[in-house]
């Protein structure tokens, strides 16, 4: 004889043997900080591999843990090494982003005729820290001839300006005629008389 048992209360108790009881999951917070801090791992590894952006990261003593591929191809390109885009005090910058004194850190650095902005981001919870590395070099030589063009536009314009206070401030000069102006002058009116004396002379002819 075959017993039949009703299939919602066979699910249910499958479900009760395999599944472990709710209460049991808030009893054990560990576990799912466990599995947080294996989930931000990953997001950080896959931020850290696919960013096009240049990244280096540095441990609490401030040396190189590792690189992303944007800044070992930026390197290359650049037949730089990575202590070369580094600041003078790059050390004490770890330090104290890891201790907590700054939250984030940034500073431009000139080397190898390159300007480059570094930005240091902290994540102390893995006592590192990450450093972002962009390059400025044509940004900063197109602001600098910005400068030198505006700066050479306003000494023009000054000048200018001064040209034409100077002439407002002269005061205004008869203009006399020059010796050969008034050579000329006479001239002319020699010559008039002449031919005012020569017209006379033909009418009197005429009238005769």
């Amino acid at each position: 004889m075959v017993s039949k048992v009703p299939l919602n209360i066979q699910t249910c108790s499958q479900v009760a043997e395999v599944s472990p009881p709710v209460a049991s999951l808030g009893t054990n917070p560990s576990h799912l900080n466990h599995d947080y801090a294996e989930a931000d791992i990953l997001r950080l590894s896959t931020f850290f591999r696919s960013n096009p952006n240049p990244i280096l990261v540095f441990s609490p003593d401030g040396n190189v843990v590792k690189t992303n591929p944007a800044a070992v191809r930026m390197l290359k390109r650049l037949h730089m090494g990575e202590l070369d885009l580094l600041p003078e005090d790059h050390a004490q910058i770890v330090q104290s982003c890891l201790d907590g004194r700054m939250r984030e850190y940034a500073i431009e650095v000139n080397t190898h005729n390159r300007v480059f902005a570094l930005t240091y981001h902290p994540l102390p919870a893995f006592k590192l820290v990450y450093l972002y590395a962009i390059e400025i070099t044509e940004f900063r030589r197109a602001e600098e001839d910005l400068l030198r063009m505006v700066a050479s536009t306003l000494t023009l314009a000054k000048q200018a300006v001064l040209r034409l206070q100077a002439f407002r401030k002269t005061p205004p000069q008869s203009v006399k005629p020059s010796h050969q102006q008034t050579d000329l002058s006479e001239m002319f009116v020699a010559m008039d008389g002449c031919v005012f004396t020569s017209s006379n002379r033909f009418g009197e002819w005429d009238l005769d």
